[in-house]
């Protein structure tokens, strides 16, 4: 489960407040000079999930058993026998590094591929998560707490993990999973990850690598010592690691198929567009993200700003001209100590470091390499949750949301949380969203005021751009499959009031429902076996509804068309189809609200430099916003 939400220009223009919009978003940005208490970094964090940590290191006269010795093109790695909570088998080998250990004069900089290891590794270790805030806001509360780093955190967390149907299959296909959180936060290793069930059920190869997250990950000054995008290519190194050695498991390196949430849906639709990674993989699942999103991507000049803000904090130089020096200074910080810092260099409304468009993993805008199909011609299969928003504004509105209570908002709280959450658009755009946003039926309404807010925030963030990817697909005569998750699970630790949250449908596609043991309804369990199958069947063969043996699902999922724009409603006791979703809504948003804004442009009172963004730049992104949505 993941966190995202906005670091773009449509974030700072539409939506400074939901700032805190990634699974991790946090609610108030520190001070440059001390983060919050809720926002630290953790340097040792205990593992809570041990029983995926398999057996001390063999000694070296200890024979090793045949089928778990995997000869790579580096070395050899020695894996283990895990069970599943089913009591069904995998073998599992953790923790194998994909490049080298990006610190010293590495950090920053793209990966380099591992040297090679004559002795046989112990590939029986969850690796290490790479270094990130850690997120206290809630305590102890489950619901937050779940995505929080379960492994030590280190700039050692180069590796991947490697987990097999057991007996071995051949030839079988192969998933990769890229974590998502908002590009400052994430690990593979998360509970909620955890792949046992979902690969012995379905019979599928299981893939997930660790990627530099934050500054570390996504620091830009544009020369080759910082080139930016380094998590990005972290992931084009784990991804080629997978084309050369994956067969050496019982993969087939022709059927790899990506699949991620939030940020890490950004991520495998960015592998689609790029012209480097976009031929290692064939087919792409996206939960809930897409490049288009408005906190995807930001500016080369704003990302190099953000940087020099860091410098700052940390007390390193921090002019243009002092750059060469910045990097050097930065490189001599303790990593925690930069992640801790990035929160005060901006405000709620951005995640700080996030991919920029550097021209080489990422070479255009991805509204217009969408718009001139310069992307991946393959099968995808993507969508959203009912309640995206809420998880942000609980973050962001933490007096209006309050986590314990039953929320309420009356017609005034709706008309400052929505201009809260819009600063940057004029009064004509931003009664414009009052407007859209507004059940005239009843106008004060509390539940269907709070209600509005989620679905705001939810379309805008989420939902809309999800369908703008599948659509522009669809448009090209790609087979796409969209789906509309409408459940909740009756163990949900969040209030009753939140829905169905950003990231709700992950543990359900990882298979948790099975697990006797967390006492899931039987209908819950049957949801969970369908979309495991619908995964899984469409990384086998490119259709969520038929199997490798030509057999089809009780359900037919239909394909998304261009004109059509069919969905699959992902429910208990439930098959419905539908349209969109939400239509009407996306439409404001793409096409009527930015030529709104355009057409009123002059009609807005200047602008007091904004809190969220000290730099005073936000008219450049609000252009290129406009002209980025204008291509749609």
């Amino acid at each position: 489960m993941v966190w995202l939400c906005p670091v773009y220009v449509l974030v700072c223009t539409i939506t400074c407040g939901y700032a805190a919009t990634l699974r991790h978003a946090r609610h108030q940005a520190a001070p440059l000079a001390s983060p919050p208490d809720h926002r630290h970094s953790q340097q040792d964090v205990p593992s809570r999930y041990d029983d995926m940590d398999m057996t001390e290191d063999a000694p070296e006269d200890q024979p090793l058993e045949d089928s778990l010795l995997v000869q790579t093109l580096k070395g050899k790695v020695h894996g283990a026998t895990l069970t599943a909570a089913t009591g069904k088998l995998v073998d599992a080998w953790l923790g194998i590094p994909y490049a080298q250990k990006p610190t010293g004069s590495l950090r920053f900089k793209h990966p380099r591929p591992p040297d090679r290891w004559d002795h046989v590794l112990n590939a029986t270790k969850q690796p290490n998560s790479c270094v990130q805030i850690y997120d206290t806001l809630f305590g102890d509360f489950s619901g937050a707490m779940m995505w929080n780093p379960n492994t030590q955190i280190s700039e050692d967390c180069l590796y991947l993990n490697v987990v097999v149907p057991k007996p071995r299959p051949q030839n079988a296909a192969v998933m990769v999973w890229v974590f998502g959180g908002g590009f400052y936060s994430g690990s593979a290793t998360l509970d909620v990850y955890d792949p046992r069930i979902l690969v012995s059920e379905e019979n599928v190869i299981y893939v997930s690598m660790q990627y530099r997250v934050a500054s570390l990950g996504f620091l830009f000054f544009d020369n080759g010592d910082v080139p930016g995008n380094a998590g990005l290519f972290d992931q084009l190194m784990a991804l080629q690691w997978v084309h050369d050695n994956i067969h050496f498991f019982g993969g087939n390196p022709r059927n790899v198929t990506l699949f991620g949430e939030s940020a890490g849906a950004v991520s495998v639709s960015l592998h689609l567009l790029s012209p480097l990674s976009r031929n290692l993989f064939s087919q792409a699942i996206m939960e809930s993200g897409a490049a288009t999103a408005p906190w995807a991507i930001i500016s080369r000049d704003e990302s190099i700003l953000r940087g020099l803000r860091l410098a700052e904090a940390v007390g390193c130089p921090h002019t243009r001209q002092e750059i060469p020096e910045a990097v050097e200074c930065l490189r001599k910080k303790n990593a925690s100590e930069l992640v801790d810092n990035e929160w005060g260099t901006l405000g709620i409304c951005e995640f700080p470091f996030v991919p920029i468009i550097d021209g080489a993993f990422i070479d255009d805008l991805p509204v217009r390499s969408l718009a001139t199909k310069n992307f991946k011609k393959t099968n995808i299969l993507m969508g959203s949750n009912t309640e995206e928003g809420y998880y942000f504004i609980i973050y962001y509105l933490t007096e209006l949301f309050r986590k314990e209570e039953n929320v309420y908002v009356n017609r005034d709280e709706f008309l400052h949380a929505v201009h809260e959450l819009n600063p940057y658009v004029n009064n004509v755009a931003r009664q414009a969203i009052v407007f859209e946003y507004t059940d005239w039926l009843n106008p004060d309404d509390p539940i269907r005021n709070r209600d509005a807010l989620d679905k705001m925030v939810g379309d805008f963030h989420f939902t809309c751009n999800v369908n703008e990817f599948a659509h522009r697909y669809a448009e090209t005569g790609n087979n796409v499959y969209m789906y509309y998750f409408k459940y909740r699970s009756l163990g949900n630790p969040w209030p009753s009031w939140t829905g169905v949250m950003h990231a709700d449908e992950i543990n359900y596609i990882f298979g948790e429902p099975l697990n006797p043991a967390l006492n899931y309804q039987p209908q819950e369990i049957e949801l969970s076996r369908r979309m495991m199958r619908y995964w899984a069947n469409f990384a086998k063969t490119g259709n969520p509804s038929m199997s490798e043996d030509g057999s089809w699902t009780a359900t037919y999922w239909p394909v998304h068309t261009a004109y059509g724009r069919e969905y699959l409603t992902l429910d208990v006791n439930s098959s419905a189809t539908g349209r969109g979703p939400r239509l009407k809504q996306c439409a404001f948003w793409k096409k009527y609200l930015p030529q709104l804004i355009a057409s009123t442009e002059k009609l807005q009172v200047p602008v007091v430099d904004p809190p969220c963004s000290r730099s005073g730049v936000m008219a450049a992104p609000l252009l290129l916003l406009l002209a980025c949505l204008f291509l749609v």
